[in-house]
Order: C-alpha cells, then sequence, then structure tokens
C-alpha cells in the first residue's frame, strides 16, 4: 500500500529525520530534486568539497572539448543515466525515469566553456548553468545530473546509517557502477558499499540510496530558465556596466513600442500582460547574444543564499507531510474500510468500481481532509493520481500509472490481458482547458492501448468549480454519462458538517 523506507527496513522514521535524510517512498518516486546551489551554499566542509568535485568533473569535460569527440567519447562523458535508487523524480509507479541523453550530451559538449567561465562576476562556477540553454531543463534534469556526480557520497551516506540502525538481513554488499571518477584513467570505477536492498518488479535485488533533506526542494532549482526570464528587472539592476545595461533596456523597449504601436493602429489598449511576456522574451533573446548576463543573474541567486535555503526547507517539509503524512492517513481509512474485488467483471467495470470506492472514501469518510496542507488545498493532479493508487489492491487487474505507448502518458491504464482494457484520465474542474480536451486526449490514450474504454474522473474544490463541470455537462450532452463514463469527485472542505451539526 505505502510502504515507506522506514516501513520496509523495520526502523522508527524519526531516526531517520534525525539523521537528517528523507523518509522515502518504495512504492512511487517523491517529487522531491536536488538543488545543486544548496550544496554551492551550504556551510558544510563535505558540501563543499563535493561542489568542487562536480565543478573539476566539468573541466575535465571542457579539456576533453577542446579536441573533436566521436559520437561514443560524447555519450561515454558527457551524458548521466538517470539513478532511481533515491526514489527522487515524477513517477507515479516504481522509481524509473528518463536520463540526459545524447541530445543534452552535445549540448554539454559544444557549451562546456559558457558554463566554466563567469566572467569574474559570479562567486562560483555552477554546473547547473549549462540548463539556461537546454530547452528540457528541469528539476528532474538537473537532479540526475548532481546525483550521478555526488554518488559516491550518497552511497557513504547510507552505507553509514545502514551499519548503525539497520540489521543485516536487510543490506548486503552491493558493488556500485560509477560510484566515481578516476583522472589518471580517464574512466568511471565502480565501488562496493553496505546498502539496504529490495526485490524490485523484476526479481532482482536494487541498493537504495538515502538523501541528505538539506540538499532537496520541491520547486525548480534555483538556476533555472524561467526565473531568469522572470528575473530581467533584477538582473538589469545589478549590472554594473552602464553601456550593457543601456544596450539590453534599450533592445527590451523597442519592442514594447512596437507592440504599443501595433495596438494604437488597431485602436486597441495595451495590457500589462502582454508588455510582461515582451519584456521577458526579449530579455532571453538578448542574453543569447551577451551570455554575460546569465553571470549577473547567477550573482543575483547566491546573494539570496539564506533565502532560498529557508524556501527550500519549508518546500521539502509540506512535500513530506503532503505526500507522506497524509497519505498515511487516506491509507488507514482505506484498510479500515476494505474493498471487496470482484474478478469476474470487465477492466472498464473493474475500473468503475475503483472510482465509486474512491469517491466514497473522500466524500464520505473524511478522506477529503488528507486532499489539503495547513488549510491550503492540494491542486495537482499528480497528487491525486498517487492517492488513487492506494485504493488499488488486492486485484488481478493490472493498473499502470503514466503509461506511454506512444502518444503521450495516460494518468491510468487498467487491463487484464490486452482484449479487456480501459483508459481512467484525473482532471481538476479548476483545469478548464484540460477539460475541453479532455475526451479527445483520452481517446489518443486508447487508440495507443488498443482499447476503446474509458472514463473521466473530475476532482472540485469549490462551488464555482462544481458549477463550472455542471455547465460544461450541459453544453456537451454528456449528463446520461454521469456515474458511468464520468465521475465527479467533490473534495470541498467546507460542505462536510459531521452529523451531530447537521
Amino acid at each position: 500500500m505505502n510502504k515507506l523506507f522506514s516501513e520496509g527496513f523495520e526502523i522508527e522514521s524519526n531516526i531517520i529525520e534525525e539523521y537528517g535524510a528523507v523518509d522515502i517512498s518504495l512504492v512511487c518516486d517523491i517529487p522531491l530534486f536536488i538543488d545543486p546551489l544548496l550544496i554551492f551554499n551550504s556551510s558544510k566542509d563535505k558540501y563543499k568539497e563535493l561542489h568542487d568535485e562536480i565543478i573539476k568533473y566539468f573541466h575535465f569535460l571542457a579539456r576533453k572539448a577542446e579536441k573533436e569527440l566521436s559520437e561514443s567519447e560524447i555519450k561515454t562523458w558527457f551524458t548521466f543515466k538517470e539513478v532511481c535508487n533515491n526514489w527522487l523524480g515524477y513517477s507515479l509507479e516504481g522509481n524509473k525515469g528518463s536520463a540526459l541523453n545524447m541530445e543534452f550530451a552535445r549540448i554539454l559538449y559544444k557549451n562546456i566553456g559558457f558554463v566554466l567561465n563567469n566572467n569574474d562576476i559570479s562567486k562560483g562556477k555552477h554546473a547547473e548553468k549549462i540548463m539556461l540553454l537546454y530547452d528540457k531543463s528541469g528539476r528532474d534534469k538537473i537532479s540526475d545530473m548532481t546525483v550521478n556526480l555526488i554518488k559516491g557520497y550518497l552511497c557513504e551516506y547510507t552505507e553509514k546509517f545502514a551499519k548503525t540502525y539497520l540489521i543485516d538481513k536487510n543490506c548486503k554488499k552491493i558493488i556500485v557502477d560509477k560510484a566515481g571518477f578516476n583522472y589518471d584513467t580517464e574512466t568511471f570505477f565502480s565501488n562496493e558499499y553496505y546498502l539496504p536492498f529490495i526485490i524490485n518488479e523484476k526479481g532482482k535485488e536494487e541498493y537504495i540510496l538515502l538523501t541528505p533533506k538539506d540538499m532537496l526542494r520541491e520547486e525548480e532549482p534555483s538556476i533555472n530558465k524561467n526565473d531568469f526570464v522572470n528575473s530581467f528587472d533584477r538582473v538589469l539592476n545589478v549590472i554594473d556596466n552602464d553601456v550593457l545595461r543601456v544596450q539590453v533596456d534599450n533592445y527590451i523597449q523597442i519592442a514594447i513600442a512596437k507592440y504599443e504601436e501595433k495596438m494604437r493602429r488597431e485602436k486597441k489598449k495595451p495590457k500589462e500582460k502582454e508588455i510582461n511576456k515582451i519584456k521577458m522574451k526579449n530579455f532571453g533573446d538578448i542574453a543569447k547574444e551577451n551570455p554575460i548576463l546569465y553571470d549577473y543573474y547567477i550573482k543575483l541567486k547566491e546573494q539570496d543564499a539564506e533565502e532560498i535555503q529557508k524556501e527550500c526547507l519549508k518546500e521539502v517539509n509540506e512535500q513530506l507531510s503532503k505526500l507522506i503524512e497524509n497519505a498515511k492517513s487516506f491509507c488507514s481509512i482505506v484498510k479500515d474500510l476494505g474493498y471487496i474485488a470482484n474478478e469476474s467483471i470487465s477492466a472498464k467495470d473493474e475500473s468503475r468500481e475503483r472510482i465509486k470506492f474512491f469517491k466514497h472514501v473522500i466524500e464520505d469518510c473524511d478522506a477529503y481532509k488528507n486532499l489539503y496542507y495547513n488549510g491550503k488545498r492540494i491542486a495537482k493532479e499528480d497528487d491525486l493520481n498517487r492517492m488513487f493508487r492506494f485504493v488499488w489492491m488486492n486485484s488481478k487487474f493490472k493498473a499502470d500509472f503514466e503509461t506511454n505507448n506512444g502518444r503521450g502518458e495516460a494518468d491510468v491504464v487498467v487491463s487484464k490481458g490486452s482484449d479487456n482494457q480501459c483508459v481512467a484520465e484525473f482532471k481538476l474542474a479548476s483545469n478548464t482547458r484540460g477539460l475541453k480536451k479532455v475526451f479527445e486526449q483520452a481517446e489518443i490514450y486508447c487508440k495507443a492501448n488498443g482499447c476503446t474504454e474509458k472514463i473521466i474522473v473530475v476532482f472540485y474544490f469549490e462551488e464555482k468549480e462544481y458549477e463550472n463541470i455542471q455547465k460544461w455537462i450541459n453544453e456537451n450532452n454528456l449528463g446520461k454519462l454521469v456515474n458511468q463514463d464520468i465521475f465527479l469527485i467533490d473534495c470541498r472542505d467546507d460542505n462536510k458538517l459531521s452529523g451531530s451539526k447537521l
């Protein structure tokens, strides 16, 4: 159901917390990610050594990039496989995700000099700077790259915990590949560690890595592409080169003037939102011609160190409470209620029954409370998808989450054989654009999975959202599908009075 590391390895959760690590889930990834700026900004000597080692490897890459490398050489040194053993990431089922492949490797190979040249503006050099040039960058990608480069430390960190607190039957000596890099032979080397392990879905032993909490955050990493363009005002203010500052500001103002002139010709009033978009786009465009702007941005991030650390700690605490404490409470309700499985029905009927049970648990059994944190609602579809996993037990039906058969990821594909399948899509009522396309989206997923059956589940948190759903149902003549192919789940916390108050 909701097996945490502490549950699987028979240890109190508070011991893991006191050690400074995160009590990870062994069912699906926790959406937390290593932010390399937290390692750079740390006052811990070991973290400073780790950051120096990361930059040392990037200097090695820079020396290699001075020569023309073959594709195999680029693949050897410039790609970074996902280290799934830390159970951090986006996967709703298991812990397998994507890696930084050859597309990223070629960008890094071509721009390694950009990463290491800080133009004497920022205090340090930052490996994650490359992500400012990589269109597919994201918190998982930066985290994957960093984990690869500090893998040996994470093994040592977990080994120390295992030797101190875990029993022998749950641990063993395991050879870990790419635990470090030998600069004399220019090769990655393996090392042996005493680590906790599980038997994975393929029946193989898989070691587990714990991660220090003070390296992690839930939101985008401190240095990221979107934040860069959103910080254009702050970056302009910190530029100490008057000529450059005027040049950048003038470039942006020309673009704004063109937009305002266009609006005058069309006799329309300029929109502040559009002007802001123009500022961000043109700031991003001129940065390509003046990459020194990225260094001023990174200087800002270094100055924000204390604020960033506080922000990250808050994010991690909220995420852990939301995904673990709330999930444990939710699972307790589900276990108490139980579910009677019927193996003779179709995949669609089984999906319906599970969704009805999910709806009952949330609406009638106070599980809606676990959709809130400190009075704030959980508004991400992923959170609800994760909770739906917990009502899927004691079944011979297979429930695959985030299945991608070529046309995108379906939320859930329920099956018992290839000719008995059903796709279930989850949507928030607040996601009005998503609702408009949900049937088309589900149809695409059905075709990709070779089935025709689909169910839509819509969650609403406010009366206004419920009214919008009803309007959507009426406008599209979908009334007859409610409680058959469409399920509405009431997650409100302002309309569920106790029996004594009714």
